[in-house]
């Protein structure tokens, strides 16, 4: 089946289109070509599979580059005229920003286009490293069951869906079609092209060639557990070094992307006691377009260095759980609860601007509560909770099954290797496979893994049918119901060792069932390798950045407050004996640009920035690229920050109001 075409093929054909004049010289292409391009370049296409080449790479880039450079042209011109014929009010800070954005931003893009084979050959890359250990597993695994290189070459092919199991396919095909001299000579390119960014997958697969070159079983054996024992050692030392290299990046992440920015938000509204203008537009520029960004790029720097591990398992999307989510509908009703919330926000916020003192005394006094309510509890805050509802029910409601089908799997799948054990113990003792089957489903009882067991046994004694057909027959194999690659794979290697003797296959479930909870043990340590981090992480998304941020938005509005207080008392200021009065950029921050409550709409809109890129950090760190427990995260962190930020607000500003004397 052909691939759908990537959005950047997609680019370079358009940019080939309607910008082929950006290069119409031949000449001048090539050595542009000769410098931008090293000569390892085109094996990264290669690599990555997008089917581009050079010279529309640097095609597409020149595009980009041009069309940015209009787009923000076009709303310079259009800022500046809206300036200069006062329709905005707009410093010439923000122009000399735009004009620096006007120049920096179409090298930005050009140089991002660029690279962007690069990084998308290493997103393939991790990814792929991290099927190592299944496939890894699945070769092992056949070999110790069947000595038969191309067979189990085979088997890991089929039995795996990841991305390293296409490559295998496709060495395959070129074995068949006689690219190369055998399955050794397969194997050994194979090892090679790998090679190149995990020694322990290479020497892993030297080892299980070697494996067949021994002339006894308990050799052969002994190789193959040692090549699977190099791979995950192997992988399990990569990410230690790794974790030990994120603290710095995390001390960092912290400070300028939480702390630092936080901390400053206290000094803004002092910044017009010394003629300091600051607009709302330059804090919305700051801290909601600049500072995401750049916490965005620099997670993404890390991620992109996390060396592979083990990916997730697959979610079958024919589950039965997952078949039937509306996802639109429950779209829509997640924006229609967001917007139910934020109603309250613009009654509060409208209500003043429509009516005046000259209104009745009734609706005088009812305004004057809004506006009293309004000093405690700053009416942005629901738009800010319709957002973060919008966001959880909608997370929660659509991935919250995709969550708990993955859970499922990863609790069947942690049963079945005791399960195995069992098993294996009950044939080798010359039980008949159907006994066996009952025998390991009233043992395993009160698990998710034990009703397969009861159902293959069912299969074999009341339908008298063989063992692969109880286990993967269409209408009622007792696999049918079960969603987990790694088991359907080991069921069917037990289905072909039953064509051996008894006692062999016996063994090999016994191996096979040891392998399984080393390859869990692992998994594990990986895991707690990297809890510390991550869950301080977390607590940070949920607890300290939203407690900190609460704080520092009440310290802020008092000041505001005080300042604006003593601004239209007339009162003049004094700092080390040095008199100091309001200017007119320092009225304009307090009273005319920047309302207070403002500074909560501009800090709410950071806060959801950073727990969105934050979790999406955690998980890519914890989990790899997973994007329902993403999301599934997302949904149960983003109302718990919110409700603590909030809680925090309110209580400061009521605590803070306190200590300002009566007018």
């Amino acid at each position: 089946m052909k691939r759908p075409s990537h959005w950047f093929e997609r680019g370079v054909k358009f940019s080939k289109k309607y910008f082929f004049w950006l290069l119409k010289n031949p000449d001048k292409t090539q050595q542009k070509l000769t410098r931008y391009f090293p000569l390892g370049y085109e094996d990264t296409l290669t690599f990555s599979e997008l089917n581009v080449e050079r010279s529309g790479v640097l095609l597409f880039a020149y595009t980009s580059a041009l069309l940015s450079f209009i787009g923000f042209f076009g709303l310079y011109l259009f800022l500046f005229f809206a300036s200069m014929l006062s329709v905005l009010k707009i410093d010439t800070v923000p122009l000399a920003l735009l004009t620096l954005m006007l120049i920096v931003i179409p090298f930005v893009t050009m140089n991002l286009i660029f690279n962007y084979p690069r990084s998308y050959a290493r997103n393939i890359q991790i990814h792929s490293l991290g099927d190592i250990p299944e496939i890894l597993s699945y070769l092992v695994m056949y070999l110790k069951l069947v000595p038969n290189l191309e067979n189990s070459m085979k088997f890991a092919a089929s039995e795996s869906s990841t991305t390293l199991a296409y490559d295998l396919r496709k060495l395959l095909w070129d074995m068949e079609i006689r690219v190369y001299h055998g399955v050794h000579d397969a194997l050994s390119h194979f090892a090679i092209r790998w090679g190149r960014f995990s020694e322990y997958f290479k020497r892993s697969l030297h080892l299980i060639q070697s494996s067949l070159q021994e002339k006894d079983e308990v050799s052969r054996i002994v190789t193959l557990d040692r090549a699977l024992d190099v791979s995950l050692e192997g992988t399990k030392e990569t990410m230690n070094q790794y974790a030990n290299k994120l603290h710095q990046p995390t001390v960092i992440l912290y400070s300028i992307g939480i702390m630092i920015p936080l901390s400053l938000m206290a000094m803004l509204p002092a910044a017009g006691l010394v003629g300091i203008r600051i607009t709302l537009l330059q804090m919305f520029v700051l801290y909601d377009i600049l500072l995401p960004l750049f916490v965005f790029f620099y997670t993404r720097k890390i991620l992109l260095s996390r060396p592979a591990a083990f990916n997730p398992s697959v979610i079958p999307r024919d589950h039965p759980a997952l078949v039937g989510i509306p996802v639109k509908r429950r779209l829509g009703g997640a924006v229609a609860v967001g917007v139910f919330v934020s109603l309250p926000g613009f009654f509060l916020i409208l209500l003043p601007s429509l009516f005046h003192e000259e209104t009745s005394s009734v609706f005088f006094d009812f305004l004057q509560m809004i506006q009293g309510i309004n000093a405690f509890f700053p009416a942005p805050l629901f738009f800010i909770w319709g957002v973060a509802a919008t966001v959880s029910v909608y997370c929660i409601g659509v991935y919250g099954p995709y969550k708990k089908v993955r859970d499922d799997i990863k609790q069947m799948e942690n049963e079945f290797s005791d399960a195995l054990y069992i098993l294996g113990k009950r044939i080798s003792e010359e039980k008949s496979p159907e006994e066996s089957f009952a025998y390991t489903a009233v043992t395993m009882q009160k698990t998710n893994i034990a009703e397969m067991f009861r159902q293959t046994s069912y299969n074999l004694i009341a339908m008298h049918t063989n063992i692969h057909d109880a286990l993967f027959n269409h209408e009622f194999g007792s696999m049918k119901h079960i969603y987990s690659d790694r088991i359907k794979a080991i069921m069917r290697l037990f289905v072909e060792g039953t064509q051996k003797s008894q006692q062999a296959t016996s063994a090999s479930l016994i191996r096979i069932a040891d392998h399984l909870k080393q390859l869990q043990d692992v998994e594990k340590k990986i895991r707690d390798m990297l809890y510390e981090l991550t869950s301080t992480l977390r607590t940070t998304i949920v607890v300290f950045a939203p407690l900190i941020a609460g704080v520092t938005l009440a310290i802020t509005l008092l000041i505001s407050t005080i300042l604006t207080s003593f601004h239209s008392n007339n009162i003049s200021l004094s700092f080390t004996g040095l008199p100091l009065s309001f200017s007119e950029n320092a009225q304009s921050f307090m009273v005319e640009n920047i309302r207070p409550e403002f500074f909560v709409l501009i800090i709410g809109i950071y806060l959801m920035e950073l727990v969105f890129l934050l979790t999406r950090f955690t998980n890519g760190l914890n989990e790899g690229d997973d994007k329902a427990t993403f999301l599934y995260s997302l949904g149960k962190s983003m109302p718990m920050s919110i409700v603590v930020f909030s809680i925090t607000i309110i209580l400061g500003q009521y605590f803070f109001m306190q200590i300002l004397p009566s007018s």
